[in-house]
């Protein structure tokens, strides 16, 4: 699958929230507001696929919503930063 700009930006979030854990996964309406283009369901779909892909797992849930984070796959496939790669 290629990752579109949304599944980038997802993926973006959850890094920068740090989900990267079971117990830190964020809610579809947690993306879903920080993302502040595609709507929910938009946004559940992505993660869908991104999960069936191996970049994002289901976390514990936050009430009734499920969490998701990112895989070890999904943190390797976002670029660095700049400021990473100027130090080596």
């Amino acid at each position: 699958m290629g990752l579109n700009r949304c599944a980038y930006t997802i993926l973006g979030i959850l890094r920068a929230k740090n989900s990267t854990d079971k117990v830190h996964g964020l809610t579809i309406n947690e993306i879903s507001d920080r993302e502040r283009v595609s709507k929910p369901n938009t946004i559940h779909k992505k993660v869908k696929e991104l999960q069936s892909e191996g970049y994002v797992q289901e976390g514990v849930k936050a009430g009734k919503a499920k969490t998701y984070y990112m895989t070890e796959k999904g943190i390797n496939i976002l670029p660095t930063k700049k400021e990473e790669n100027e130090d080596a």
